[in-house]
């Protein structure tokens, strides 16, 4: 028998001889691991009792506006800052072509979201949210790689 054969005999043996140990030891170590326990979620909902409501004011719902960026717009940049109005203290949604911004409008009635726009024509809707009832207004804006 030439050493080459011999040495892959060897080798062949050893890797044999460390896979039957991880066999037989293996499950023995990992008995010795402590055990990882995910914490638990529990949710529960108020009873129609325990349910306490004050009567609040309406809020006067002021209009929905988009003050940046003009309708057919072109920027050259992938990032924008969508900017107006709405009601005070309500919620505005910023949905872009790729991702969307949550903003609470504060007492002064403006809000700034930011969204990514992709190369060509992007549809932007802006959503203001008050008292579970809801008014869009949308913009086209082009984005180009290209610098002017």
């Amino acid at each position: 028998m030439n050493r080459d054969a011999l040495l892959a005999s060897l080798i062949g043996f050893g890797i044999g001889l460390l896979i039957t140990g991880i066999l037989l030891v293996g499950p023995n170590v990992i008995k010795g691991f402590p055990a990882i326990k995910l914490p638990s979620l529990a949710f529960s909902l108020p009873k129609k009792n325990d349910i306490k409501t004050t009567p609040t004011a309406t809020p006067t719902p002021a209009v929905l506006g988009i003050a940046s960026p003009a309708n057919e717009e072109a920027v050259s940049t992938s990032d924008l800052v969508v900017t107006g109005v709405a009601p005070a203290s309500s919620t505005v949604v910023v949905a872009g072509p790729n991702d969307e911004d949550v903003v609470v409008v504060k007492d002064d009635g403006k809000y700034a979201g930011k969204i990514t726009l992709t190369e060509g024509k992007n549809d932007i809707v802006v959503t203001s949210y008050v008292n579970g009832k809801g008014s869009s207004q949308s913009v086209t804006v082009f984005y180009t790689k290209e610098n002017w």
